[in-house]
Parts: C-alpha cells; sequence; structure tokens
C-alpha cells in the first residue's frame, strides 16, 4: 500500500532587514509608503515562487503560511499564520516538515524556536526542515537544534544591530531639522519644505481664531467651506483639522517620535522647512484648546447659541439654555430639569440683537473714557516669577549633575519634573501674550461687526462686559421682547 505523501508547510515573510530598508527609504522620502507596500508583496511572492521550485525537487505538495509586513524579531507582534501552521505541525500526520527561504524568515527569536523545537521532539513521525538556503536543520537531533539556536542568534543580533543603526540616524536626522519623510503634511507642498500659499494661509488664520476662543468644531466648519479635504477625498473631521493646527511642525519644530524635539538647552530644534506660525503662537494654541478639553470647559464650547447660560431666570437664577429651535420663535428658557422653575421664557433672536447693542454700546463709552485718560502701564504676567525660578532650578540641577553630585536616578526625575513644569508654564505665557487682557474693554474685537466673530468669541466679548443677564416673568405672548425685562449684571458692578 503507497504511504500518503505529508503536504510541507511553505512559510513565507519578509525580513526585518527588508522591513527596515523599506522604512528607511520611506522616511526619507525615496519612496512613498504604497510603493513600500507593492514592494513588500512583490518580496513574498519571490518567496513563494522559490519554494514552489524547491517543492517540485523534493516532490512534496505544499500547504501556504505567508506572514507579510509582520517582523519576526519584535516580541510583542503576532503572527497569525505563524501561529496556525504550529497548530498543524502538532497534529500528528497532517504535516511533513518546513520549507522556508532561510530559518531568520521564520523567526527570529529563540523563544520561538523552542516552540517549533518542542513539536519535532514530540512528533511520531520525522518532521523534515528545508530552507532555500541549503541550511538545513535536523530539530530532532541535539547538532541540528544546536546550529538552529546559533543561526537564530546570530540573525537576531542582526535585528538588533539593524535596528539601533536607524534609530541613531532618524535621531540625528531629527537633531539637525532634517525634513522625516512621509505623507506631504497640510500647509506644505511635496518636498515637505515649501508653503503651499492656501493651505499655509488656513493654518495661519485659524491658529489666530483658535487662540482667540474659537473651538475646534468652528474651526474644523471652515475647513470645510474652504473646500479642504484629505487624502481619501473627505473633508476634515474634528480630529483631524485639530492635528493638523496643533502640529509642531507648523512653527517649524523638529518632531522624533511623536514629540517636540529640544536641544541639551531645552529649546526646541527648528527643521529646514518654511514655518507657518511663530513657536509662541503654536504654544498659545496648544495650551488653549488643551484646556478646553477639560470637564469643567467642555460643556461651554459645545454651545451654540449666543447667551446660553449667560441669561439667568429673574424669577428662580436657574441658568436659561436654548429651546424650540425648530420653531418660528425660538427661545431661551429657564430648565426645569435642571432645578429650574421652568416657567420663564423669551424670544432668543431678539435677544440677541438687544444685548449685542447693549454690550456695543457699553464698549464705545469705554473707549471714549479711555482716550481722556492717562495710559495705563501695561500688567505683567503673574506667573512670570514662576517661570523663571523654574528655569533657575533646571539650570542648576544639571550643573551639579555634570559635577557628579546628583544620581542619575534622582536627575531624571527631577529633569522631567521640571521641564515639565516650565513646557506648562511657557505655554500659558504664551496664551497670555497672544490673547493679553486689556484693562478695560476694547472695541478691537468688534471693528468688522458681530457677523465677523464665531459665537464662541461673541461670547467672549459679552463676558468680558456682562456677569449675567437676569429675565424676569412676563405674562404678555408674542414675538417681541419687553426690555424691563431684561437686567443686566456687568462686571464693573
Amino acid at each position: 500500500m503507497t504511504e500518503t505523501i505529508r503536504p510541507w508547510c511553505a512559510y513565507c515573510r519578509i525580513s526585518d532587514a527588508d522591513l527596515a530598508e523599506l522604512r528607511y527609504l520611506v522616511n526619507a522620502g525615496a519612496i512613498t509608503a504604497e510603493e513600500a507596500k507593492e514592494r513588500e508583496r512583490k518580496g513574498v511572492l519571490k518567496q513563494r515562487e522559490d519554494l514552489s521550485a524547491l517543492a517540485d525537487n523534493m516532490g512534496v505538495p505544499l500547504v501556504w503560511y505567508e506572514d507579510n509586513n509582520l517582523s519576526a524579531f519584535k516580541r510583542r507582534v503576532r503572527r497569525k499564520d505563524f501561529e496556525r501552521m504550529l497548530v498543524d505541525l502538532g497534529r500528528s500526520g497532517l504535516r511533513g516538515g518546513i520549507l522556508a527561504v532561510d530559518i531568520d524568515r521564520l523567526t527570529r527569536q529563540n523563544r520561538d524556536l523552542e516552540r517549533v523545537i518542542d513539536i519535532y521532539e514530540g512528533a511520531k513521525q520525522k518532521l523534515g526542515f528545508v530552507t532555500l538556503s541549503g541550511q538545513n536543520f535536523d530539530l530532532s537531533t541535539p547538532d541540528g537544534r544546536f546550529s538552529a539556536r546559533i543561526m537564530v542568534s546570530v540573525a537576531n543580533k542582526a535585528s538588533e544591530d539593524m535596528s539601533r543603526r536607524l534609530k541613531r540616524e532618524m535621531l540625528r536626522k531629527a537633531r539637525e531639522g532634517e525634513v522625516s519623510g512621509g505623507h506631504r503634511p497640510f500647509g506644505w507642498e511635496e518636498d515637505r519644505k515649501t508653503a503651499r500659499p492656501n493651505e499655509a494661509e488656513m493654518v495661519i488664520q485659524q491658529t489666530e481664531a483658535g487662540i482667540q476662543g474659537d473651538a475646534v468644531a468652528t474651526v474644523t466648519r471652515r475647513f470645510k467651506e474652504a473646500g479642504f479635504v484629505g487624502r481619501t477625498g473627505k473633508p476634515y473631521d474634528r480630529t483631524a483639522v485639530r492635528r493638523i493646527l496643533m502640529n509642531p511642525r507648523n512653527a517649524g519644530i523638529r518632531v522624533y517620535q511623536g514629540e517636540p524635539l529640544k536641544d541639551d538647552e531645552g529649546a526646541y530644534v527648528t527643521g529646514d522647512w518654511d514655518a507657518l506660525v511663530s513657536v509662541q503662537s503654536w504654544s498659545a494654541l496648544k495650551t488653549k484648546w488643551e484646556a478646553n478639553q477639560g470637564a469643567g470647559q467642555a460643556r461651554e464650547y459645545r454651545i451654540s447659541t449666543l447667551l446660553s447660560g449667560i441669561l439667568r431666570c429673574g424669577a428662580c437664577g436657574t441658568r436659561m439654555t436654548a429651546a424650540n429651535s425648530k420653531s418660528k420663535y425660538p427661545k431661551y428658557r429657564c430648565c426645569e430639569g435642571a432645578s429650574g422653575c421652568g416657567n420663564v421664557s423669551i424670544i432668543r433672536n431678539k435677544t440677541d440683537e438687544i444685548i449685542r447693542q447693549l454690550v456695543s454700546e457699553y464698549l464705545e463709552k469705554a473707549a471714549a473714557s479711555l482716550s481722556l485718560a492717562k495710559e495705563p502701564e501695561e500688567k505683567q504676567w503673574e506667573k512670570a516669577p514662576d517661570l523663571t525660578e523654574a528655569e533657575s532650578e533646571l539650570a542648576k540641577i544639571k550643573t551639579m549633575y555634570n559635577a557628579g553630585e546628583i544620581k542619575p536616578t534622582t536627575y531624571a526625575i527631577m529633569l522631567d519634573d521640571l521641564e515639565g513644569k516650565i513646557e506648562k508654564l511657557r505655554g500659558e505665557r504664551a496664551l497670555y501674550q497672544a490673547t493679553r487682557p486689556n484693562l478695560a474693554p476694547s472695541l478691537d474685537a468688534l471693528k468688522d461687526g458681530w457677523g465677523q466673530l464665531s459665537i464662541e468669541r461673541q461670547r467672549d466679548v459679552i463676558r468680558s462686559v456682562l456677569r449675567s443677564v437676569l429675565v424676569g416673568p412676563t405674562s404678555k405672548r408674542g414675538a417681541g421682547v419687553d426690555l424691563s425685562r431684561l437686567t443686566p449684571v456687568f462686571r464693573d458692578e
């Protein structure tokens, strides 16, 4: 009776060296990410062709196992087909052995090799291990296992060396401010250096708008209205717009491993491309939008009506919110669900108009009175001494560490804490300088009219003048607004 020939496992995988070279070419801008994927696939197809020829010479059928674009060196990477192959090998009589281009295609970690060896040692029928390179290991014998372990250790060392060289080269390029590879960033041409005029202008304008108080949703709407789309052809969403405007690259800052890179003196490393905004503006926007993500301010920046939360019920004091948005006469209403009485409401559009006019008149009077008074001295940022002290302390501990007076672990902890504190204070300083408050309300914000401001910035102007507006009850019905119902509470009262 003729014995059935067991099919062999043909395992294909792009090696770490190949992947590292392709990643380097992508980062250097020599090829695109799509071209790298195409090369990876061609590499696997070439392996299949070579292994098929080897199997034909051996006279054995094959079952294919392929882990394209997966590392056999990184410990946390799970190779689905490698795991499936081990399961099939462990089933008695199901497979005849393994065919691979070389042992380093199978694994570059000795712990994975040991799993393969355990299967070979426990197999009831002898399993073969054949490679295209001619390095064939009999894993059922001590000598064969010894040779395989040596070769995998050599492959592991080669991967570590390659990884270290690539990391060192990427760090060198980053420290020298050289352009990195990847997709074209918003704001620049394909060379990643030259500013693209329409996109660059959008970044400049919306960075300033964000600093002045416009929310991410408002800025995202402007991106959509201007017709900007991502690589997929779809308009940018809030997450993408936030990422675009908070990109350190906009300020010319070089990023390394996802973080803005700093030199030994704590200053940002700048790149060799056109900066779109100043470091101060980028830092101010970053501080502003990160603060707005906090739980305490999240609700404020989702408000889409002018006076929600500014108006208060004159009967019970509860903040009033927008209601009846789809009706002919939408209103602000005391919210019964928020412990309010629910008995007071007022026409929204007319009330908005009245409050805008009230604030405009107040600002005009304030500007007139300031023009007759002596120009006051500008108020200094109150946290300036804190920043000076932190920077001085940082310089001090660096000197002590260089002199051997501080242990490395203590130095690392102190360095991390101080650099975090300095970064936070510098962001707050940039925001203060960008939105420096006037000693009295200014008409500058309204120079182009209320209609040119976003809801968020209109609310900021109103809040600079008014603490709140009390809305009294009425027995009248209709679309009009009785001015006597509105009692403004000014900030200077």
